[in-house]
């Protein structure tokens, strides 16, 4: 399966509060890969070709951006059958969108469920049961607002449980 992820760059404090809190929420994912927002849900192998060229026009059609997550939320991922804590973004939240939405303007765009609305976000705690997802205390990722700059476009692919890193793309457009 391929994704394309937005890796936000947080000052050092705040990214040291997530990289944390990921470690004792989500260990698995925390270390398969860094804070991210998905653009691009797991989509097969034989549509590289197409959104690695996305990402290389759209890399070119939007520069660096700043965002802020500013609240969580809980919910059941019904594909991953698992409860998650998510920040929700404000700033940049379209901008984020609008990035999601071209980076599925291609065949690809079949492989994406559209009853479930997009939602930019960022996971930071995965659990399998709802009793332990309860229990967690997010104030330990900080205070809200945390703010974060986009400034690239990550092309991976996952295969037999690793994570490949494909493609950076810089934002270096004018938008």
């Amino acid at each position: 399966m391929i994704y394309v992820l937005a890796n936000p760059v947080f000052d050092p404090s705040s990214a040291e509060r997530i990289a944390s809190f990921r470690a004792k929420h989500e260990p698995q994912r925390a270390k398969l890969v860094p804070p991210h927002i998905t653009l691009v849900f797991g989509v097969a192998n034989n549509n590289l070709q197409t959104v690695s060229g996305l990402v290389e026009v759209i890399s070119q059609q939007f520069s660096a951006f700043p965002i802020s997550f500013d609240r969580h939320v809980t919910e059941y991922d019904p594909f991953e059958k698992k409860y998650k804590i998510l920040l929700l973004c404000c700033a940049g939240r379209e901008a984020i969108t609008l990035l999601h939405n071209k980076l599925y303007e291609g065949a690809h765009r079949l492989e994406f469920s559209a009853s479930h609305q997009f939602k930019p976000h960022m996971t930071i705690a995965t659990y399998e049961e709802r009793s332990g997802i309860n229990q967690v205390d997010v104030s330990a990722v900080g205070a809200l607002p945390i703010e974060a700059q986009v400034t690239a476009l990550e092309l991976v692919q996952l295969e037999d449980g690793r994570l490949t890193k494909l493609k950076t793309a810089p934002l270096i457009g004018l938008v």
